[in-house]
């Protein structure tokens, strides 16, 4: 009696086929193998794809066997099921023509004499994995070009359970978002770590989406590795802007980084003062900080005073101690020597919009030259389009001359919807809002360092702390506005403003310089006004008032 394998195969890609499973391709193969008399001498069961050669360690296991002699008949439920590839079917094929192999199924038994329908098999099954595999590939892009990350969404989130395969969007989890959220929270606030965190969150009722269970340690750093997070994702090595609604920013994720990683201590500071991470040493350059000592008196009570100090991290540095107090009362004096009157800025108002006449019609007429030298530009580019038509310029000089006149327009162009004077006046407009309120806004921030930083970031710079004095470079426009109001209380003589336009280097008004020297010690002296755009995002408190949008920071 002759002997058989039995080889029994389905992998993932079948399912939408119907396939029979591997236990009913066992029962089939083996009630074949009874009907025609063979001994089965093996079985062997896997769950592959067969698209790819050398995938599958028990059809290595099998053809080992059959080239060992121990069985020349193999037993299947249908030829595809032994291979989707070229190679593997290629040798099948040549182990049936040449080393008397026989293939038997249900419907078909595969020797020598009909091999060929063994290429069709094999080609069939063939081309169907390469065309899943593009449809598959061609289905992933476009999803991906749509903004929704393949696969199973993380714990947070959850697959649209209502449409179609590979059209599922991706939206949050009810159950388990917000826990995420406050998971993430927990991490940026520095005081835990991953598996601190992991513990706080699973007793507010964080499960795993997979097994309803407990997160487990390693799936919890992976949780804080994932960018898809932020609203991004990354699939195949490249990076994709997700439609998912993020959970954090990008800000937020890159700290829970730091912190894992630990390149970034996280430093509580309890002395956070102001003119801390802002005033320099006159001396060496370093930082300033702050100290804090207590005195206990006899009858039992205690006071604590804070002092001002270099850092003395660039070497020695022979700077004294300051009382913070004392420090204070300066800059305060500082602010208010800077703050200008409510009537100052109605004069300088009358004053701009009267200019402004005079500046806007010679706007109007400078914009209608540059319109002019437009439609000239455009005949220009006709005539040397004409002249390279006819051979009188060659190609080389027609590309130049074209080059010449397209920037020449582009300039122009730029020149027409520039809107200098109104940018120009908008910004006068914000710094006398701002510097008619110095003290009310200093004031009102006192319990907000970061809005009192951005303030004197504002008003001056060079901001330095030498010999227990402040000294503070003011900002040349700030300067002006107390120029202009001496001269109207008749401190100082007043000049005539000369006629030309208002630009940054030719102001309507005399340009002066003055150290305003104060008292304590406050010497603002070489002012610089610059143009530009603050580079920082206003405070809050500040958002409440007029701004400094394009005052140079």
């Amino acid at each position: 009696m002759d002997t058989c394998f039995i080889y029994c195969r389905k992998s993932s890609e079948d399912k939408e086929r119907q396939i029979l499973s591997l236990n009913d391709q066992e029962n089939t193969c083996s009630e074949l193998a009874k009907d025609k008399g063979l001994i089965v001498l093996g079985v062997y069961k896997e769950s592959k794809s067969a698209k790819r050669p050398d995938k599958r360690p028990e059809f290595k296991a099998l053809i080992s066997r059959i080239a060992n002699g121990e069985a020349n008949r193999v037993v299947c439920w249908k030829a595809d099921r032994l291979c989707r590839n070229a190679k593997e079917g290629g040798g099948l094929i040549d182990k049936v023509d040449y080393e008397g192999l026989k293939i038997v199924t249900p419907t078909m038994d595969y020797d020598r004499n009909n091999s060929t329908f063994l290429f069709i098999e094999f080609g069939m099954a063939t081309k169907f994995s390469k065309d899943l595999s593009d449809n598959v590939k061609r289905g992933m892009n476009t999803k991906l070009q749509m903004g929704w990350k393949p696969g199973k969404a993380p714990i947070g989130y959850l697959n649209d359970p209502i449409k179609p395969k590979g059209q599922k969007e991706v939206l949050p989890d009810p159950d388990r978002f917000d826990l995420c959220r406050k998971w993430w929270e927990l991490m940026i606030s520095g005081k835990e770590s991953v598996l601190s965190s992991l513990e706080k969150i699973t007793a507010m009722g964080l499960r795993s989406t997979r097994t309803g269970k407990p997160i487990s340690h390693a799936e919890a750093f992976r949780f804080f590795r994932r960018i898809f997070y932020t609203g991004l994702f990354d699939y195949k090595g490249e990076r994709y802007q997700g439609k998912h609604k993020p959970m954090i920013t990008i800000a937020e994720y890159n700290r829970v980084q730091e912190i894992i990683d630990g390149r970034k201590k996280v430093i509580q500071n309890s002395n956070n003062f102001y003119f801390m991470k802002l005033l320099k040493c006159g001396e060496c350059g370093s930082s300033i900080t702050c100290e804090q000592h207590s005195k206990r008196y006899k009858n039992g009570t205690f006071q604590t005073f804070v002092y001002a100090r270099c850092t003395k991290k660039s070497g020695n540095c022979s700077q004294p101690y300051l009382n913070a107090e004392k420090l204070e009362k300066q800059v305060v004096e500082y602010v208010a020597g800077l703050e200008i009157s409510q009537g100052l800025v109605d004069w300088i108002r009358e004053n701009l919009k009267r200019r402004n006449e005079k500046e806007f019609e010679f706007e109007r007429v400078q914009k209608g030259k540059l319109t002019r030298r437009l439609d000239a530009i455009l005949t220009e580019k006709k005539n040397v389009y004409g002249m390279k038509i006819e051979g009188l310029i060659s190609e080389e000089e027609y590309q130049n001359e074209k080059k010449r006149l397209i920037n020449e327009e582009t300039q122009i162009k730029g020149g027409i919807v520039s809107d200098g004077i109104g940018v120009w006046t908008k910004t006068m407009e914000e710094a006398l809002a701002f510097a008619s309120k110095l003290t009310l806004l200093f004031e009102t921030a006192k319990e907000d360092p970061i809005a009192r930083r951005m303030i004197l970031k504002i008003l001056g710079s060079n901001l330095e702390l030498k010999d227990k004095k402040v000294r503070i470079t003011a900002k040349k426009l700030f300067v002006f506005f107390k120029q202009v109001e001496k001269s109207q209380n008749g401190e100082i003589d007043w000049l005539e403003p000369k006629n030309g336009l208002i630009t940054w280097d030719n102001q309507s008004f005399p340009p002066v310089h003055s150290h305003m020297e104060r008292v304590k010690g406050i010497e603002p002296s070489s002012p610089v006004w610059k143009t530009g755009a603050l580079t920082v995002e206003l405070h809050p408190l500040l958002k409440n008032t007029p701004t400094l949008s394009h005052l140079s920071g």
